[in-house]
């Protein structure tokens, strides 16, 4: 399965499906790969962005603590839907 992020300047975003199809069938290292690239460029003060079809963010991630607070929240949301699906 292929995941595009788009690269602007300082910043990194993701559409909201991709992003949704990354956290739920993605693959470990998919999923970890695309973390690490993310956290890169928030080290490097820069924002990461989950936009809708619209191009509208849906939500704006600007340091690195609080990615890693967010990507707690996906990797509960990731357990639940493996879960889900193997009943």
């Amino acid at each position: 399965m292929n995941f595009e992020l788009n690269f602007l300047e300082h910043d990194v975003s993701i559409a909201e499906d991709t992003w949704t199809a990354l956290v739920t069938t993605g693959s470990d290292t998919s999923l970890a790969n695309v973390r690490a690239t993310i956290l890169g460029v928030l080290e490097r003060n820069g924002t990461f962005t989950i936009e809708d079809s619209n191009d509208q963010a849906v939500r704006r991630i600007e340091t690195a603590a609080e990615f890693e607070g967010f990507m707690q929240e996906v990797e509960m949301q990731r357990t639940q839907f493996q879960q889900d699906q193997a009943q």
